[in-house]
């Protein structure tokens, strides 16, 4: 059992149909901890994204259209809060608790764009007052750490923002744990398609005495926003038992699809099922069961089998734009993206 952790700038959850789609995208990936970026939420709006699996929230707000962060907690995580601080500006939150019996620190920071020296002064200052020596940390810090491993095309030296960031990770022990699986790649979570640049500004760092915890760190795609989230999957000291409940989708009582499938299947499933003597209760409950059962499976491998295919395809577009800098495939890497975007959305508004 692993405790999969993300950060991801969002771009914006102002919107009913974007939070049901992070959210679902969230738990598609098995997500337990999130660190969200650029919410666009006031308080009230944050404290919607507590729903379906997310048991706990931590947030700082700014406005309905710029900054806000928050992290999201699956309710079945054994997480007991012992202190936390949000800054005023929706930029960082921090939460202090106790993990799978670890006393550990959560902490979601949405970096200044220029430079500011205050804001991470602060950010440390805060982060010192935790006292604590297990720190996971993820964010989008709008600058990148190595600028000839994190920029492209390649910068000679680092702004000062990545200094100061750096200077955090070495008072606090934390490594860049992407970086630190990745030691000579190159891969990037944040694409300018003004300016023809990429760049890798969304980090997750990690406190080096819990290294031996972490199993590995991934970015993942770009969808649902410009960003990719980065992804990082760690043991926990003792692994907690879960259980699972299921209900039937009532959407599917709309879906022509399924109705068909209905007609199709009913002689069939009777012909076998109902013999004689069967009791009348039970073949209608078997039946309802498998109809439901059966069509559902197979629609959801469906739809994952296209979305693995065009998410397959982003990321092949992204290798090879990255390489080439070619116009035409930057046009199709574009399309593709936004064909991704259409199939998640149209899944969150019921249209298959």
């Amino acid at each position: 059992m692993f405790i999969k952790i993300n950060t991801w700038n969002i771009r914006g959850s102002n919107n009913v149909v974007k939070r049901k789609a992070v959210l679902n995208s969230l738990k598609k990936d098995k997500i337990q901890i999130a660190f969200l970026q650029e919410t666009h939420l006031n308080d009230e709006e944050h404290k919607k994204y507590r729903r379906e699996w997310v048991g706990q929230i931590f947030f700082s707000s700014h406005s309905t259209n710029k900054r806000g962060v928050v992290i999201l907690l699956h309710k079945n995580l054994p997480f007991t809060v012992t202190a936390s601080f949000k800054d005023t500006e929706g930029r960082f939150v921090l939460v202090k608790g106790i993990l799978h019996g670890e006393v550990i620190v959560l902490g979601n920071v949405y970096g200044p764009n220029i430079q500011d020296e205050a804001f991470y002064a602060s950010l440390l200052r805060h982060l010192a007052d935790m006292d604590c020596p297990n720190i996971i940390i993820g964010g989008d810090f709008n600058c990148a750490l190595s600028p000839m491993m994190d920029r492209l095309p390649p910068h000679a030296t680092a702004s000062k923002n990545a200094k100061a960031v750096l200077n955090i990770n070495r008072e606090f022990d934390l490594v860049d744990i992407w970086r630190h699986y990745n030691p000579l790649s190159k891969q990037y979570t944040f694409h300018s398609q003004p300016h023809l640049s990429a760049s890798r500004i969304d980090y997750k760092f990690v406190s080096r005495c819990l290294l031996g915890l972490v199993e590995h760190a991934d970015i993942g795609l770009i969808a649902l926003s410009d960003h990719a989230p980065v992804v990082m999957a760690m043991h926990p000291p003792r692994p907690s038992e879960r259980s699972f409940s299921w209900r039937m989708n009532a959407t599917l009582l709309m879906d022509e699809k399924f109705v068909k499938y209905l007609t199709d299947q009913t002689d069939l499933f009777l012909e076998i099922n109902d013999k004689n003597g069967a009791d009348p209760r039970i073949v209608w409950d078997t039946y309802k069961a498998y109809m439901i059962i059966s069509y559902t499976s197979q629609r959801k491998k469906e739809r994952a089998a296209k979305q693995l295919e065009i998410e397959n395809k982003v990321k092949l577009l992204e290798e090879t734009y990255y390489k080439t800098r070619s116009e035409a495939t930057l046009i199709e890497l574009k399309s593709t993206r936004t064909a991704l975007n259409n199939l998640i959305t149209r899944r969150q508004k019921g249209i298959y």
